[in-house]
């Protein structure tokens, strides 16, 4: 299945790539050195996954639209993430020695939602480049794939060979090939 982008994909594409570039790695520098390194690996993989976990849920699980699903994953993942900067700044106790705006410069938190931004830039583009297009949506759109109450369930795609050997008990749910199903004994 060959997916075609139109111009329009592909402009957002491009400019979430250079979002990705420009707040992640050239404005703040993080690849000057080894610590900002693993700075930098830090808040990006933070918001990555946060972004995608908030984006799956909004979209696969409560079936919201896109355009909220995003709004969700943006406020959400920078809530967070000034929440944690604002905890890290507290513990430290540095809001009663500093004032805010040297609190902020001394710690760097513009550099982490810079950074933050930049995982989040990330997983819309993994989102309008694959799943979006290719995976979960395009399973939920054909019908083959129902997420209920318990998780996701495939529809309509068994073959005649696998149906036969996992079918179900009479009086049971459970498959007979399964390890909890009353007909099997453990070796």
């Amino acid at each position: 299945m060959r997916i075609q982008y139109s111009v329009k994909d592909k402009l957002v594409l491009f400019l979430l790539a250079t979002g990705v570039l420009c707040f992640g790695v050239i404005l703040p520098d993080s690849l000057s050195n080894h610590i900002k390194l693993v700075h930098f690996s830090a808040h990006f993989g933070m918001s990555f996954l946060l972004a995608l976990c908030f984006y799956m849920f909004c979209s696969v699980k409560l079936r919201i639209s896109k355009s909220l699903s995003y709004t969700v994953l943006i406020i959400g993942t920078l809530i967070i993430g000034v929440v944690y900067k604002y905890w890290e700044v507290y513990t430290q106790g540095m809001l009663s020695r500093f004032s805010l705006s040297s609190t902020i410069e001394q710690t760097g938190a513009l550099t982490s939602m810079s950074q933050n931004l930049s995982g989040l830039m990330s997983a819309m583009l993994l989102i309008e480049g694959l799943v979006h297009k290719n995976l979960i949506m395009s399973l939920l759109r054909s019908g083959h794939l129902s997420a209920g109450p318990v998780g996701f369930h495939i529809n309509h795609m068994i073959s005649p060979k696998i149906g036969k050997l996992q079918g179900t008990n009479p009086g049971s749910s459970l498959p007979v090939g399964s390890q909890f199903s009353p007909g099997t004994t453990e070796n």
